[in-house]
């Protein structure tokens, strides 16, 4: 039986780089390892890389949305301190996304021979009560 060093030491050490490294060789070597596909012992490597793999998604998920937050908050424009300066930035935002000035028309013409509507005269009003 050969004695081979533990992946576990020195990790303290590491930086971010050899630290993946020595995850990719650990997990290289729990894969060929000769009892990866045999009996309990290759059950229990293999339940290892599985427990493995799903800390690493669910790490690698909170790692983006760590991530996705913190480009949200370098997105978010501040809130202006002022009110002078919130209806400037109002302003500013109103005329940048403004419509084209309507196009006015006049009503179109009434058709020929129709009769026009006629519209009674208003009511008289009644003088004020005593």
């Amino acid at each position: 039986m050969s004695t081979r060093t533990s992946f576990a030491d020195g990790l303290v050490s590491l930086d971010m780089r050899e630290t993946r490294a020595r995850l990719a060789e650990a997990m290289a070597a729990t894969k060929v390892h000769p009892s990866w596909a045999e009996g309990s012992k290759g059950k229990l490597l293999q339940d290892a890389v599985s427990r493995v793999e799903r800390e690493l998604l669910t790490s690698a998920r909170g790692a983006i949305q760590i991530l996705d937050e913190a480009l949200q908050e370098a997105d978010f424009k501040p809130v202006p301190a002022t009110a002078a300066e919130a209806h400037a930035q109002i302003v500013s935002e109103l005329d940048a996304d403004r419509p084209p000035a309507p196009v006015r028309q006049s009503p179109p013409p009434s058709p020929l021979g129709a009769r026009r509507v006629q519209v009674p005269p208003p009511r008289p009003r009644l003088p004020q009560r005593p």
